[in-house]
């Protein structure tokens, strides 16, 4: 989301502007992050908003990153990977306007907050802000590249990984509702004729078919409407948004596939806030603040803020965490790498094991997706055709 902000710098100069956020609370967080006293937050109402693409993302920090290897200003470096993109694309703007906000006297993370042409994850911004600070920009560019590109990697195998069993579903659906409303009804005549006693499954088949005849078009807008609801309050709705998130969770593999994505970006995006040079509790959160779950990401929220207030981590683990909702591997590396050296490889490498344990979980979904898939199709298709031929066979008896 954007905000727009009123209010004062540290030198009591007044300031206004733009950021871009996931909440409400991120937002002020961010602002008194870089020192700005609130006087007015809000969300800044726009009718379309453009995240920055994955690869964009990737292609900045890594060419960046060569760019300024190479002592080439950022500026420039800017100026040069817009000239990949065509005169008039959305991607130029974006770079073009960073540029000019750096040639203004800009900071590289005020400039990508500033820019009005997409909306930059929070994560990336806090990421580049501290870098700069701490002189590793190079280092912490080019982390980010491959972090973007990982997880665009896990998105395509996951689509490529569904594709197989969505068209088979599909294909099903097509097949039974062509029975219904085209076939069936055929025989529907001959069976009239009989007057004779339909079998119980015969007068289902039946009755599915003249419902499906009457309100097929009724019924496909009525589950496109519904989901189509349920998606809108879903984004929209805080309460409603948390509730579903929960319940998400709870589902036996699926939850636990959320569970370890969520962690998985959280702990890699944590390893670079912390490569950074940014104190533990605040890449706690900002780190928190990249987790797609809302309840996950309010739960990581309560941690950080109760390690501020001067808890250790596995306190506040203890008394916000029921059992069973983090993987223990993943409490006990962070609790005992928080005041050690070592937590961002442990993080980073806790990341890179989750998502090989979703690929295999994936793997092993797919397994047994596929022939309950086939054995459910064809028990469908299979009663669809008995119940048919079970009253033809009465009547040739008959006859």
């Amino acid at each position: 989301m954007t905000f727009s902000y009123k209010g004062y710098d540290r030198h009591g100069k007044r300031v206004r502007g733009t950021l871009s956020a996931p909440t409400l609370e991120a937002a002020k967080e961010e602002l008194k992050f870089r020192g700005v006293l609130i006087e007015t937050v809000k969300p800044k109402i726009r009718l379309f908003t453009h995240p920055i693409p994955p690869a964009l993302i990737a292609s900045l920090g890594r060419n960046l990153s060569l760019y300024l290897k190479a002592g080439i200003s950022l500026n420039q470096g800017l100026h040069l990977i817009a000239d990949n993109y065509p005169k008039k694309s959305r991607q130029r703007a974006f770079l073009e306007e960073v540029a000019r906000h750096i040639e203004s006297g800009g900071s590289f993370s005020d400039a990508l907050s500033a820019q009005s042409v997409y909306t930059v994850p929070p994560y990336f911004l806090h990421t580049i802000k501290v870098a700069q600070k701490s002189g590793n920009l190079e280092m912490v560019l080019l982390e980010l590249a491959d972090y973007v590109q990982e997880q665009e990697r896990i998105k395509r195998d996951v689509t490529k990984a569904f594709i197989y069993p969505s068209f088979i579903l599909f294909i099903a659906i097509a097949m039974i509702n062509f029975m219904l409303t085209t076939i069936i009804p055929k025989i529907v005549d001959m069976f009239e004729a009989t007057k004779s006693e339909l079998p119980t499954s015969t007068k289902i088949t039946l009755a599915l078919s003249h419902f499906f005849q009457s309100y097929s078009w009724i019924l496909l807008v009525a589950i496109a409407l519904t989901i189509t609801t349920i998606a809108v309050f879903w984004k929209r709705n805080e309460k409603f948004g948390y509730m579903m998130d929960r319940t998400l969770l709870k589902i036996p593999l699926f939850g636990e596939m959320i569970v370890f994505m969520e962690l998985g970006r959280f702990g890699r995006v944590m390893a670079l806030l912390l490569q950074s040079g940014v104190p533990f509790a605040q890449a706690l959160n900002f780190a928190g603040q990249t987790i797609g779950n809302r309840y996950l990401q309010k739960l990581f929220g309560k941690i950080a803020a109760q390690i501020v207030e001067g808890k250790s981590f596995t306190q506040a683990v203890k008394e916000n965490v029921r059992k069973g909702e983090i993987p223990n591997d993943f409490v006990n590396a962070v609790a005992l790498g928080e005041k050690s050296s070592h937590l961002a490889f442990s993080l980073k490498s806790l990341s890179e094991l989750y998502a090989q344990q979703n690929r295999d979980r994936i793997e092993v979904m797919l397994a047994l997706l596929e022939p309950i898939l086939m054995l459910t199709i064809g028990g469908i298709i299979g009663f669809l055709v008995i119940s048919m031929l079970l009253p033809i066979f009465s009547i040739s008896l008959e006859g």
